[in-house]
């Protein structure tokens, strides 16, 4: 059973949520890849071997130095590593890092959470899909 879906994950290159504050925050000027690295907080490499081979957008002066606007950096960040939802009857395999559809679901109830248990169908790995969350008043 081959599932294809029309946009994959991107997975290198993700930020924690400090991160990604911090390059909301980034101005119209042009950084230096480890200036950029540093504002972000991030290793110098991850600009290098992730986002440039990634698509990122920079310039290079004469001298063959790499410039990265950080507004036009901010804005292809947010397009390539935005929040994907999962489809009505889908979960995510951390295994194989990649939405996969619920097979056989069972679901359970927890102290009022509510969740589908299945399994992987292309690892056997068992997954767990939230459904709902009531609180106790």
């Amino acid at each position: 059973m081959s599932n294809v879906y029309p946009e994959e994950i991107v997975l290198a290159g993700r930020l924690d949520g400090r991160q990604r504050n911090r390059v909301k925050g980034l101005l119209d000027m042009m950084y230096s890849p480890r200036e950029l690295s540093e504002e972000i907080g991030i290793n110098v490499n991850k600009v290098y071997m992730v986002y440039l081979p990634g698509g990122c957008p920079h310039e290079r002066d004469i001298n063959r130095h790499i410039w990265i606007n950080g507004k036009v950096f901010r804005g292809w960040f947010e397009e390539v590593y935005q929040k994907r939802p999962l489809g009505k009857g889908e979960t995510f395999c951390l295994t194989c890092k990649k939405a996969v559809p619920l097979v056989e679901s069972e679901r359970k109830n927890s102290d009022g959470l509510i969740y589908d248990l299945s399994s992987c169908p292309n690892c056997g790995r068992r997954l767990t899909r939230i459904v709902d969350q009531k609180k106790a008043k």
